[in-house]
Protein backbone atom coordinates (compact mmCIF):
# COMPACT_ATOMS: atom_id res chain seq x y z
CA UNK A 1 0.00 0.00 0.00
CA UNK A 2 1.29 3.17 -0.76
CA UNK A 3 1.86 6.46 1.99
CA UNK A 4 -0.37 9.13 0.46
CA UNK A 5 0.04 12.81 2.00
CA UNK A 6 -4.09 12.16 2.61
CA UNK A 7 -3.53 9.35 5.05
CA UNK A 8 -0.29 11.23 6.53
CA UNK A 9 -2.79 14.54 6.93
CA UNK A 10 -5.16 12.57 8.97
CA UNK A 11 -2.39 11.41 11.15
CA UNK A 12 -0.82 14.83 11.27
CA UNK A 13 -3.20 16.03 14.62
CA UNK A 14 -2.26 12.49 16.56
CA UNK A 15 1.52 12.93 15.39
CA UNK A 16 1.82 16.74 16.64
CA UNK A 17 -0.38 16.30 19.88
CA UNK A 18 2.19 13.46 20.52
CA UNK A 19 -0.52 10.87 20.68
CA UNK A 20 0.65 8.58 17.62
CA UNK A 21 1.82 5.51 18.25
CA UNK A 22 5.67 4.96 17.62
CA UNK A 23 4.90 3.19 14.65
CA UNK A 24 2.78 6.02 13.21
CA UNK A 25 5.35 8.66 14.07
CA UNK A 26 7.61 6.84 12.38
CA UNK A 27 5.67 7.10 9.01
CA UNK A 28 4.89 10.49 9.49
CA UNK A 29 8.55 10.96 9.48
CA UNK A 30 9.50 9.15 6.61
CA UNK A 31 6.87 10.62 4.35
CA UNK A 32 8.68 13.83 5.80
CA UNK A 33 11.78 12.70 4.91
CA UNK A 34 11.04 11.54 1.24
CA UNK A 35 8.52 14.66 0.62
CA UNK A 36 9.97 17.82 2.20
CA UNK A 37 7.77 19.84 0.68
CA UNK A 38 4.93 18.37 2.39
CA UNK A 39 6.61 18.12 5.52
CA UNK A 40 7.31 22.02 5.04
CA UNK A 41 3.63 23.05 4.72
CA UNK A 42 2.84 20.70 7.65
CA UNK A 43 5.27 22.00 9.71
CA UNK A 44 3.60 26.05 8.93
CA UNK A 45 0.10 24.18 9.69
CA UNK A 46 1.52 23.42 13.01
CA UNK A 47 3.15 26.45 13.91
CA UNK A 48 -0.13 28.21 13.12
CA UNK A 49 -1.90 26.08 15.60
CA UNK A 50 -4.47 24.14 13.05
CA UNK A 51 -3.95 21.07 14.48
CA UNK A 52 -4.31 22.04 18.12
CA UNK A 53 -7.68 20.84 19.92
CA UNK A 54 -10.00 24.09 20.52
CA UNK A 55 -10.16 25.77 23.61
CA UNK A 56 -12.28 24.80 25.92
CA UNK A 57 -15.21 26.93 28.00
CA UNK A 58 -13.31 27.69 31.62
CA UNK A 59 -15.92 26.02 34.08
CA UNK A 60 -17.20 28.09 37.62
CA UNK A 61 -15.46 26.79 40.45
CA UNK A 62 -18.93 25.69 41.96
CA UNK A 63 -19.79 24.10 39.09
CA UNK A 64 -19.11 20.53 40.03
CA UNK A 65 -20.66 20.79 43.50
CA UNK A 66 -23.68 22.37 41.76
CA UNK A 67 -24.28 19.38 39.21
CA UNK A 68 -23.89 17.06 42.44
CA UNK A 69 -26.67 19.03 44.49
CA UNK A 70 -28.85 18.91 41.38
CA UNK A 71 -28.39 14.74 40.59
CA UNK A 72 -29.14 14.28 44.35
CA UNK A 73 -32.11 16.23 44.19
CA UNK A 74 -32.93 14.54 40.81
CA UNK A 75 -32.61 10.93 42.19
CA UNK A 76 -34.29 12.09 45.04
CA UNK A 77 -37.66 12.96 43.08
CA UNK A 78 -37.11 9.84 40.75
CA UNK A 79 -37.30 7.98 44.02
CA UNK A 80 -40.28 9.80 45.48
CA UNK A 81 -42.23 9.61 41.66
CA UNK A 82 -41.74 5.84 41.88
CA UNK A 83 -43.25 5.52 45.41
CA UNK A 84 -46.08 7.75 44.79
CA UNK A 85 -47.16 6.17 41.58
CA UNK A 86 -46.84 2.82 43.36
CA UNK A 87 -49.07 3.92 46.47
CA UNK A 88 -51.67 5.42 44.15
CA UNK A 89 -51.65 2.15 42.05
CA UNK A 90 -52.09 0.03 44.89
CA UNK A 91 -54.61 2.12 46.75
CA UNK A 92 -57.41 1.91 45.07
CA UNK A 93 -56.54 -2.08 44.99
CA UNK A 94 -56.94 -2.65 48.89
CA UNK A 95 -59.01 -5.18 50.13
CA UNK A 96 -60.01 -6.50 53.20
CA UNK A 97 -60.85 -10.12 54.35
CA UNK A 98 -64.41 -10.04 56.00
CA UNK A 99 -66.68 -13.43 56.82
CA UNK A 100 -67.89 -12.61 52.84
CA UNK A 101 -64.10 -12.99 51.45
CA UNK A 102 -62.26 -10.53 50.05
CA UNK A 103 -63.77 -7.27 49.99
CA UNK A 104 -62.30 -4.69 47.50
CA UNK A 105 -63.64 -1.77 49.60
CA UNK A 106 -62.07 1.54 47.59
CA UNK A 107 -63.23 0.49 44.28
CA UNK A 108 -67.13 -0.92 45.92
CA UNK A 109 -67.56 1.58 48.55
CA UNK A 110 -65.97 4.82 47.17
CA UNK A 111 -65.34 4.39 43.43
CA UNK A 112 -64.60 8.14 42.68
CA UNK A 113 -62.27 8.11 45.39
CA UNK A 114 -60.48 4.89 43.60
CA UNK A 115 -60.48 6.30 40.24
CA UNK A 116 -59.06 10.08 41.35
CA UNK A 117 -56.50 7.70 43.27
CA UNK A 118 -55.37 5.86 39.52
CA UNK A 119 -55.73 9.35 38.05
CA UNK A 120 -52.93 10.33 40.29
CA UNK A 121 -50.99 7.22 39.92
CA UNK A 122 -50.74 7.62 36.38
CA UNK A 123 -49.61 11.52 36.97
CA UNK A 124 -46.76 10.27 39.27
CA UNK A 125 -45.74 6.91 36.88
CA UNK A 126 -45.11 9.80 33.69
CA UNK A 127 -43.31 11.93 36.42
CA UNK A 128 -41.73 9.09 37.20
CA UNK A 129 -40.36 8.00 34.10
CA UNK A 130 -39.72 11.62 32.48
CA UNK A 131 -37.48 12.38 35.27
CA UNK A 132 -35.25 8.38 35.06
CA UNK A 133 -35.22 9.68 31.53
CA UNK A 134 -33.71 12.84 32.23
CA UNK A 135 -30.80 10.98 34.70
CA UNK A 136 -30.08 8.85 31.88
CA UNK A 137 -29.52 11.34 29.41
CA UNK A 138 -27.34 12.62 31.98
CA UNK A 139 -25.33 9.96 32.26
CA UNK A 140 -26.42 9.19 36.03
Amino acid sequence: MKVTRDVITDLLPAYYAREASADSRALVEEFFVQDPEFARLAKEQEDADLFAAPPSAPLRQDHELETLIKTRVSLRLRSLWLALAIMFTLFPLSSVFSSKGLVWFMLRDAPQFASTCLVIAVVCWIQFLRTKRRLRSAGV
